[in-house]
């Protein structure tokens, strides 16, 4: 699957720059990562920490979650070794 940024929410999993203007991000979701010890990282444009965690199962049902309700100076997928992102923008 590719990335789907024409929805929302927006489905990623594939790193890459997002956006490069401020945008307001209500919930991050990670779903699925497929191993134990995958990572992800999400920042703003600056490199400032938005989301990041480590899987700690792997496989189909395991979601990360977190409410954010913030505007963010744009946002970019750093890392994202299995599963799907899906970051629901207002």
């Amino acid at each position: 699957m590719a990335n789907n940024l024409t929805g929302n929410p927006l489905s990623i999993d594939t790193a890459a720059v997002i956006y490069t203007r401020p945008v307001q991000i209500n919930k991050i979701v990670w779903e699925s990562p497929t191993t134990d010890g995958h990572t992800i990282d999400v920042t703003d444009n600056s490199g400032h920490k938005i989301f990041s965690t480590t899987a700690l199962a792997g496989g189909t049902g395991i979601t990360y979650e977190r409410d954010l309700n913030e505007t963010f100076s744009g946002f970019k997928v750093v890392t994202i070794q299995s599963g799907t992102l899906y970051v629901y923008i207002q």
